[in-house]
């Protein structure tokens, strides 16, 4: 890939982000009943795939794990910027293709 910025991955990002931030707030205000962090430990769930996959088999994660949580929010983050970038790229390039090779040039 020739260049790495897209505008499309930081709002993919940012909203990845806030949710996570919301669900977080929500596990706080809700901490200590039954199944509380179950929307972030989803939010969660590419993170603890992955980290389970190179761990070999268990890992454990929930809401009042806040090191895993910040790890996980960063992670996810990150992987939302990623599609992003690929989305934009995908659109960029089919763009070029349909429109001619100087229609969306950045």
């Amino acid at each position: 890939m020739k260049r790495l910025w897209s505008w499309t991955g930081v709002v993919f990002a940012a909203v990845y982000a806030l949710a996570f931030i919301a669900l977080y707030i929500d596990y706080l205000r809700r901490a200590g009943n039954w199944f509380a962090d179950l929307p972030l430990s989803l939010a969660a769930l590419p993170f603890t795939l992955v980290v389970r996959a190179l761990n070999g088999g268990s890992y454990g994660f929930g809401g009042d794990m806040t090191g895993r949580v910040v790890a996980a929010g960063f992670f996810c983050s990150a992987l939302a910027y990623f599609a992003g970038l690929v989305v934009e790229t995908i659109l960029r390039t089919l763009g070029r293709f349909v429109f001619g090779t100087r229609a969306l040039r950045p």
